[in-house]
């Protein structure tokens, strides 16, 4: 059957690659809590904590300056001649991730190993890899390919991560599962051979701002596990609120990898009309995430600690409370994820890297001063304030300039 090459069709194939994507991760979690243990599960989640922040340091602004840059030049020579900076930036991040893990590895891991450092490093190192493929692929419009990378990463760590635990591996041979899979763009190793002109190398400074962005948006959507441990939460309740955020970012995923279809578009538009074109999507993001996170809290208060319970097993849920607040700033996030691409394919490097700075300083305060919360509580209500500081801050720049910083 012949694929389609409409918008609608890419678009189509992408979701479709999202949603398996996002399967695969809540099975990996379920089997590693169903066959570990909550607590045994505790360190593997502390690696894809990891995983996650290389995502975002790494493969989501990679993907998408590749996206753009070759938007702009109509070619692919821009970037090749970028490739010795990209890979001096994906070894200072595996680099640091390695020696961070490896610094606290006994508060982190529950063991002294250098094992756990190098497999967050393998992690790390592989997202970075992703990001240019996955960015090479779509920006030369092949979103078809594009969309069965980003559904068959988490496919292949499912079923490394099954054949491991089926082979009596324990909680370390799990994380390393995590680190297979990037074998999944093995078919397109030949995207590397990026064709066009030879042109001058372009700046990437908008991949740092990106990264540090999307970086510190992943420490707010993801930080949640370790931060609760350090407050004073049980493992018992780490892996439970790991648990619930995988649920409900389950949205959140299946947008990370239809924004691979919005880059081009939203980078056209800004081109040919400036800035402001994008005020008015700007802004119904932000008032459409508000009343969206209002409905999820309300739904997810009842509904959410017997979903979890019979998704990943007893001794996984929270109380009604703060599953729904966790569930309202997943909503939130998306917000702030629609928001960071437009601020993207407009170059506000700037707005990029200070609304989330600020949001995060929310956060932070939140934590501090919110210790009559309660462990659990503190961290949701963080959550949300980190959130929402993100999304009236994205909206509120594009709402009102037209320059690019």
């Amino acid at each position: 059957m012949r694929l389609s090459r409409t918008p609608t069709g890419e678009s189509g194939a992408l979701l479709l690659g999202s949603v398996v994507n996002g399967l695969a991760a809540y099975a990996f979690i379920a089997l590693g809590t169903r066959g570990l243990g909550a607590a045994r599960f505790a360190p593997v989640a502390i690696v894809w904590v990891f995983w996650a922040f290389s995502a975002a340091l790494l493969t989501f602004p990679l993907q998408h300056w590749v996206i753009r840059q070759m938007e702009l030049d109509g070619h692919a020579g821009g970037v090749r001649a970028a490739l010795g900076r990209v890979a001096g930036v994906v070894a200072a991040v595996t680099a640091g991730e390695g020696i961070a893990a490896a610094l606290w590895q006994d508060r982190l891991f529950g063991e002294v190993s250098w094992a756990w450092a190098a497999v967050v490093m393998g992690v790390a190192a592989g997202s970075g890899f992703l990001g240019v493929v996955r960015g090479l692929l779509a920006g030369s419009g092949r979103y078809h390919a594009a969309a069965v990378v980003i559904g068959g990463e988490n496919l292949i760590r499912l079923a490394a991560g099954g054949a491991f635990l089926a082979a009596g591996g324990g909680a370390l041979l799990l994380a390393v599962a995590l680190v297979t899979g990037p074998l999944v763009v093995l078919p397109w190793l030949g995207v590397w051979r990026v064709p066009g002109p030879t042109t001058a190398r372009p700046s990437t400074g908008l991949v740092g701002a990106a990264g540090a962005s999307v970086l510190l948006a992943q420490v707010a959507l993801n930080v949640g596990p370790p931060l609760l441990s350090a407050v004073g939460g049980s493992e018992t309740e780490v892996t439970a609120l790991f648990a619930a955020l995988a649920l409900f970012r389950a949205p959140y995923l299946v947008a990370l990898g239809l924004t691979v279809r919005a880059t081009a578009p939203l980078t056209r538009l800004v081109a040919e009309g400036g800035r402001g074109t994008l005020r008015s999507p700007a802004l119904g993001v932000a008032g459409g995430s508000l009343l969206a996170a209002g409905a999820a809290f309300a739904i997810m208060w009842p509904v959410g600690p017997p979903l979890l319970r019979a998704l990943f097993g007893p001794g996984t849920d929270l109380s009604g409370l703060p599953t729904g607040a966790l569930a309202a700033g997943c909503v939130l996030a998306l917000g702030s994820l629609a928001l960071t691409v437009m601020l993207m394919a407009a170059a506000a490097r700037l707005a990029l890297t200070l609304s989330w700075v600020v949001a995060v300083i929310v956060g932070v305060v939140v934590v501090a001063v919110g210790g009559g919360l309660g462990p659990v509580g503190r961290v949701a209500v963080a959550f949300n304030a980190a959130e929402l500081v993100a999304v009236a801050g994205g909206a509120w720049v594009l709402a009102r300039s037209e320059s690019a910083d």
